[in-house]
């Protein structure tokens, strides 16, 4: 049990927080600071400012956005970045050697800002630029952020009291916070293990594009007659059913008209879903949970998840499932596609997915499946099957319908042994960055002893 005592005057007369663990958290941080013999410095004693990005109008092009998307921990991913109109509002431009960390969002996570990016590069509003000085290498900082042991106190100091207020850290906590800082020696030794970890995420990420462009191309080769049909449709009244809707008659006459490919195939016909019973398990046995978050979209794989109680989750956090599933974002607004792999997490905890996903299990080239699931013509088709409702939401009849292109099985086969390699390059790469961050987090410990 974790108790903090407070005086009255402790809780100030400005935006009183009633919440125990941001007290808790705050409390922790004054002790370790107060410690006889402490190593540990403010963060703005290291650093030259600490800024929230900017909230900018989005735009067809102009400057690229990093969103909390882009940012996992230890690293930037310019995959997918947005673009905004700079010339609307005054904002910060991030610079080589800033990091970049999530203070909306859990588990809180920090990434270094490399060479080679855009002369220009805003920040959403809900990222926080922090400018170290020349005395702490940007590598390290984004390591400790990253640690288990600062996000212990980081969660309790974003506790708004409510499973649905959402986690925020204000800029004095994050100003605040205690960071030890070691010689420069550590510091280097991280740094080229955060740049090892860096290196091999661009050689899989590479590896990926390649297999992934080559998949799709060949899709395109075989589909190459489709094509989705235009704003203006002409549908019978007697065809009409139950939904009146353009968008969804314009994906029922796109499905017909597809439907005569010989390399498009109902999904229902490729894969069956995944049941939802949790029968067998107890209300506090601990499983490893899997959100939307957790999927990077690049790689296809599921790369987070987190270990908690059953009875910890909410409702749409209790769907089986096994390794080898495909998960395809049905509700919401993503796109994620993922490929449940082997070194997903702990074997000894059952995998709970969010009810986000819908969860394919497919016949056999389950790999190369889930690369087909994001091609344009799945897209486009999903788009339309969701019109109508305020978020999109596919049900299972619709998404039974749903055709898939397929590859012969000679090329699925080629493509599912070169996306398993590619698999393995992208583990190899999370391994280092977990020891990067692991090592951080030991000196962590050992400095706050």
């Amino acid at each position: 049990m974790r108790v903090a005592t407070l005086s009255r005057a402790d809780l100030g007369k400005r935006h009183v927080r009633l919440d125990p663990a941001f007290y808790l958290g705050r409390e922790l941080v004054r002790s370790t600071m107060s410690s006889e013999g402490s190593r540990h410095v403010s963060l703005e004693d290291i650093v030259k400012s600490i800024h929230d990005g900017a909230r900018l109008p989005s735009a067809a092009s102009g400057i690229p956005m990093l969103r909390l998307n882009n940012v996992r921990p230890c690293e930037l991913d310019l995959s997918g970045m947005a673009h905004v109109d700079g010339t609307a509002a005054k904002w910060i431009n991030v610079q080589e050697n800033d990091v970049l960390f999530t203070r909306a969002a859990q588990p809180f996570r920090a990434a270094a800002v490399q060479s080679g990016m855009p002369a220009e590069l805003a920040v959403s509003s809900e990222l926080t630029i922090i400018r170290p000085r020349p005395a702490v290498l940007p590598e390290y900082l984004a390591a400790v952020f990253c640690t288990p042991t600062l996000n212990r106190i980081l969660r309790d100091l974003a506790y708004r009291g409510g499973s649905s207020a959402l986690p925020r850290l204000r800029l004095s906590d994050i100003a605040r916070l205690p960071i030890p800082l070691p010689p420069r020696s550590l510091q280097e030794s991280l740094g080229l293990q955060y740049q090892q970890a860096v290196d091999l995420t661009a050689s899989a990420r590479a590896e990926f594009n390649a297999v992934v462009m080559a998949i799709h191309t060949e899709i395109d080769h075989r589909v190459s007659g489709i094509k989705p049909p235009s704003s203006a449709i002409e549908v019978l009244r007697s065809q009409l059913a139950d939904r009146w809707d353009v968008p969804f008659n314009r994906g029922r006459v796109f499905r017909h008209s597809s439907a005569a490919s010989s390399a498009m195939r109902p999904l229902l016909q490729l894969a069956k879903p995944a049941g939802t019973s949790l029968r067998g398990l107890a209300d506090d046995e601990e499983v490893f949970a899997v959100q939307a978050d957790d999927v990077n979209e690049s790689t296809f794989l599921v790369e987070g998840g987190e270990v908690r109680p059953l009875s910890d989750l909410s409702s749409r956090m209790r769907q089986r499932l096994e390794v080898g599933d495909v998960l395809l974002c049905t509700t919401g607004s993503g796109d994620q596609v993922a490929y449940l792999d082997e070194e997903l997490g702990p074997q000894e905890q059952p995998l709970l997915g969010s009810a986000t996903f819908t969860a394919l299990r497919f016949h056999e080239t389950p790999r190369v499946f889930a690369v087909a699931l994001a091609h344009s013509l799945v897209r486009t088709q999903l788009r339309l099957l969701s019109s109508g409702s305020v978020q999109r939401f596919v049900n299972k009849r619709d998404l039974d319908e749903l055709l898939v292109p397929v590859l012969g099985q000679v090329w699925r086969e080629d493509f599912e042994t070169r996306l398993t390699r590619a698999m393995q390059r992208r583990r190899e790469a999370l391994l280092a960055r977990t020891a990067l961050i692991e090592a951080a987090d030991d000196y962590l410990r050992k400095a706050t002893l």
